[in-house]
């Protein structure tokens, strides 16, 4: 299964003022670069380093794996693990050299179709507020998750800028102290979800699975693990699929008594 836009947006935040952090479909998968280097790979939702001397101290007793048929061992990282993904990433830049220029091919200039993309529309120096993201989402669906949320965690929103470029923009994000408890990314009509469970969430989610719809029993298949736990990106365009982020999101996190 490929990795999910979402998994790679994460980690690219994850590495966030390290320096400059992008990432690349290649061959169905992804590279994310840091300062133009290619320092990570990510293959079914999982983040790799390559095996450098630089690393066997830090990564010593770390997974390893090939991140596809024929290709040597790599580091498989925690993503959740910020810090020592950081450093791990930090020292493989250093000793990564700068790949090679490939001159560039003469394009008839195309031009623009359909809607303004979300982070052109709303830039990183202007920050939106949750109206904003109302209009421009223009579904009932995200205000009933945000007013929820508030309800059942009594918590704000925080809403922040992704340089990513596989989810480049501004998205909302829900914290309950350390521990976070969804991100939502803006689409036009609609907006996806991302909840990650860990093994004993999973482990109770399998249990529950059943009386989740066809579709999501589907997407919880598709969705590879991860150290034991799961990175579930939902699509809330309906109601029943806005029901079930609200039930992963009870299975990380306990209301607040009133």
């Amino acid at each position: 299964m490929a990795s999910s836009p979402d998994f790679v947006n994460y980690i690219c935040e994850q590495l966030e003022g390290l320096g400059a952090v992008r990432s690349r479909k290649m061959f169905g998968e992804y590279m994310v670069y840091l300062n133009d280097k290619p320092v990570v790979i990510i293959c079914d939702d999982r983040p790799m380093v390559k095996m450098l001397p630089c690393l066997e101290e830090l990564l010593q007793g770390r997974p390893t794996e090939p991140p596809y048929e024929g290709a040597k061992d790599h580091y498989l990282l925690d993503p959740d693990d910020r810090d020592t993904l950081r450093e791990a990433v930090r020292l493989a830049e250093e000793v990564t050299p700068l790949p090679k220029k490939k001159a560039p091919k003469k394009k008839d200039p195309a031009k623009a179709e359909g809607p303004v993309p979300w982070d052109i529309a709303w830039p990183q120096q202007m920050k939106p507020t949750l109206d904003d993201i109302g209009t421009w989402v223009k579904n009932p669906l995200l205000e009933e998750l945000v007013a929820w949320m508030g309800e059942t965690y009594g918590i704000e929103p925080s809403i922040e800028f992704s340089r990513c470029s596989m989810d480049r923009g501004w998205n909302i994000k829900y914290k309950k102290g350390s521990k976070a408890l969804c991100a939502l990314y803006i689409r036009q009509g609609w907006f996806t979800a991302m909840v990650t469970l860990g093994a004993k969430q999973v482990a109770e989610l399998e249990v529950l699975l059943p009386t989740f719809s066809a579709a999501f029993r589907k997407l919880y298949e598709k969705t590879p693990l991860f150290n034991g736990g799961k990175w579930l990106v939902v699509d809330v365009k309906k109601e029943k699929e806005l029901e079930e982020v609200r039930r992963l999101i009870l299975m990380k996190a306990k209301p607040v008594k009133k």
